[in-house]
């Protein structure tokens, strides 16, 4: 799968069970559940014209402590993480691949990912706190289009050819940006957008181990 000489990348574009996104699952778990699900399906028909929401869910974090916010953090990635990204993750980087995640949400979770997968990179959107409490505003947002600029940057800083970057990710439009950026696309759930054109793989069966170790032997 990987040559002795060139590098190769894999940025884990999708990475919770849940389909709504993290950035919202916290909500719920911080009592915001009604607004983010009313957001959710308003995102849903507008998400198909472009980026939309972002600033909106940051008002719904106004005034949780930034601590308090990391922990939950933890506690969710640990438990709502892909079937088998751990497992792909630790194969992969042994085999010395680059890993990455370019996400919209919060940095303060992608921060967690790293301290459970092992991640050369993790960016993702940065609310803006003060005096470790979220003001509700953002001061950098990470959308499908950012995502491609990162992408784009992080391949010239680690030396990698677009052909030998992978993503993995949901079959969404909100990925299709990034995914041009990349050699291999794997989508799984087809079922919800349609992106077969640029995907080379379609995986019914979205356990990452089985997607790289088996599908791609």
């Amino acid at each position: 799968m990987m040559g002795k000489k060139d590098k190769k990348m894999v940025i884990f574009g999708t990475l919770f069970e849940g389909k709504m996104g993290g950035i919202k699952d916290l909500l719920i778990l911080l009592g915001r559940g009604r607004e983010a699900k009313e957001m959710d399906k308003e995102y849903q028909r507008r998400k198909i014209f472009g980026p939309w929401g972002l600033k909106k869910l940051a008002k719904l974090y106004k005034g949780f402590s930034e601590d308090e916010l990391r922990r939950i953090a933890l506690d969710y990635c640990q438990q709502n993480l892909l079937d088998g990204i751990r497992e792909a993750s630790a194969e992969l980087k042994k085999r010395g691949f680059l890993l990455g995640v370019v996400s919209p949400n919060p940095q303060f979770m992608v921060d967690a990912l790293k301290e459970i997968l092992p991640l050369d990179f993790a960016i993702g959107t940065q609310l803006e706190f003060k005096n470790g409490v979220a003001t509700g505003r953002i001061e950098k947002e990470i959308n499908r289009y950012t995502r491609a600029e990162i992408l784009r940057m992080k391949r010239k800083e680690y030396g990698v050819n677009k052909k030998d970057v992978i993503i993995t990710a949901r079959s969404s439009v909100t990925h299709l940006p990034m995914a041009k950026e990349a050699g291999v696309f794997i989508g799984f759930d087809p079922e919800v957008e349609s992106v077969i054109d640029i995907a080379r793989i379609i995986a019914t069966d979205k356990n990452l181990r089985k997607i790289f170790f088996e599908k791609m032997k």
